[in-house]
């Protein structure tokens, strides 16, 4: 009788295997025993435990109302947001673990980090010492996640103050509460370089700033911008175009559209004035990055009349030293201004967003044969302008020192890819079913036009996915550029792949 008593809790103690299992655990090939919120094997090893978004809807009803119960106390200025372990949003677990073949012999992955490293992998096993969202403004000036903002983002992006003049604001007790929104969106930035994850509690802190903000207040634009990109980074398409059309709208509203707001609002400080005239030209780049990555986002800023001067160059920025605005129209002269006349990276990133809009909106919306001749006689001269009207020296994409210049590599990408758009539907270069797994895919031609020139369009194709290959193999390590850099380059795989014999 008592080996049969013994033989029950035997069977009973024996552990049952879970069919869940968090990242960590699954990341490094582990037994897991799906324990939530926490597993048994993460607790002991005291790091994070993650599980992957559930594939049947977003968050539960009470985490849904939990989230509710905390934004709606935080309109009423009473509330702290907790650190809460976040879901992760598909575009991280389900597509980034992809590799995007780039060419043969080169690929780039999730674990190269498109923005330093940013995946899910190895990285969980790594420690991090725990950060809060919240920071006193006036004591951003040795703020970890700040200095990892202007060190690792603000050169793609750079719109808003530099960091001497960001921190001289903020210790100003009469704009703390202006700037308070800016340094969260900053500092969430600055996290996601630092832990490589998702943070609910940052987001939810970012979003109670906001509601605690003045509606109308400049600043706010530069906040839901680059609100707008972090959204977009990773994965939150629709809360991302939310962000966005507010951005669009409140610049509108204030006017920032016009070469007198900046004076207006730049409280005669030449760098503060410099930075309202960046952040309409940033709204406007970032407007059209999301209308060509998305197809589903319009292009508001285009066909506004905008009358605000260009930005200055990246150097006299940082230092201080702005010199006088030159104009757009200036810029559309300038094969005949003198050779000492020259413009900024940021100017020409903008003019190279404007030659890309035309040259799209001059070919037909469907690429039909009677297209071809259009394209390449209208269409093409455009793009061309841009290329043979740089200048042959001092704006290349990388320096002597072997420095990238980040907005005339996005300047590049930005025409090359238009020319690839313009070209493809009326190439030899075929669309494939696979393609619709891109975020970013386009439906592909009604029909398959077969135009006389098919073999012009099909080398402008090719020309702009060598040239975008090339950009792309520059050295730069780790490989670290603007979260758009991802689908500018979706079309290298495919053009690649069907030419090979």
């Amino acid at each position: 009788m008592s080996s049969s008593n013994s033989d029950v809790p035997a069977r009973s103690n024996r552990a049952t295997r879970s069919s869940l299992a968090c990242l960590p655990c699954r990341s490094r090939h582990l037994k897991c025993d799906g324990k939530k919120p926490e597993c048994t094997r993460c607790g002991e090893a005291i790091r994070e435990c993650l599980y992957a978004r559930s594939r049947r809807g977003g968050l539960d009803r009470a985490a849904l109302a939990e989230r509710r119960q905390r934004l709606a106390a935080a309109e009423l200025g009473n509330v702290e947001p907790a650190p809460v372990k976040s879901p992760q949003p598909q575009a991280l677990v389900g597509q980034t673990s992809e590799p995007l073949l780039l060419s043969p012999g080169f690929r780039l992955s999730a674990d190269d980090g498109i923005l330093g490293g940013l995946s899910l992998g190895d990285d969980f096993s790594r420690q991090t010492p725990p950060t809060t969202p919240q920071v006193q403004v006036q004591d951003i000036e040795n703020d970890a996640l700040v200095n990892l903002y202007y060190k690792d983002f603000h050169r793609f992006h750079p719109f808003i103050l530099p960091k001497r003049c960001l921190i001289k604001y903020c210790q100003d007790p009469s704009r703390e509460a202006s700037f308070k929104p800016l340094v969260a969106v900053i500092r969430f930035i600055g996290h996601l370089y630092d832990s490589k994850q998702w943070s609910t509690s940052f987001k939810d802190f970012v979003e109670i700033c906001f509601l605690q903000a003045s509606p109308n207040d400049p600043i706010m634009v530069q906040c839901r911008l680059l609100y707008s990109i972090v959204l977009f980074w990773h994965g939150y398409k629709e809360d991302s175009k939310r962000e966005m059309d507010a951005a669009v709208q409140l610049a509108l509203q204030l006017g920032m559209c016009r070469q007198e707001f900046a004076l207006e609002k730049g409280c005669q400080d030449p760098v503060l004035v410099e930075c309202w005239r960046r952040t309409w030209w940033m709204l406007f780049i970032v407007d059209a990055f999301y209308a060509g990555t998305l197809g589903a986002m319009n292009f508001a800023t285009l066909d506004v009349e905008a009358t605000v001067e260009l930005p200055c160059e990246e150097s006299e920025y940082e230092s201080g030293e702005i010199p006088e605005p030159k104009t757009l129209e200036e810029f559309d002269c300038r094969e005949f201004a003198s050779d000492d006349t020259s413009f900024s990276s940021f100017t020409y990133l903008i003019s190279a967003v404007r030659c890309a809009a035309l040259a799209i909106s001059i070919a037909p919306k469907v690429a039909v044969k009677e297209a071809s001749t259009q394209v390449i006689e209208a269409a093409d001269s455009v793009i061309d302008a841009w290329l043979l009207l740089l200048p042959k020296d001092d704006k290349q994409v990388i320096s002597k020192t072997g420095v990238i210049d980040e907005l005339m590599f996005q300047a590049h990408l930005v025409i090359h890819v238009a020319t690839i758009g313009l070209h493809r539907p009326l190439s030899d270069l075929r669309f494939n079913a696979i393609e619709s797994v891109s975020s970013c895919a386009r439906d592909p031609p009604a029909d398959s036009p077969t135009p006389d020139l098919i073999n012009v369009h099909t080398i402008r194709v090719l020309r702009s996915v060598e040239a975008q290959i090339r950009l792309l193999a520059l050295p730069a390590r780790p490989f670290n550029h603007t979260p758009f850099i991802t689908c500018m380059g979706k079309e290298l795989a495919i053009a690649r792949d069907q030419i090979r014999m």
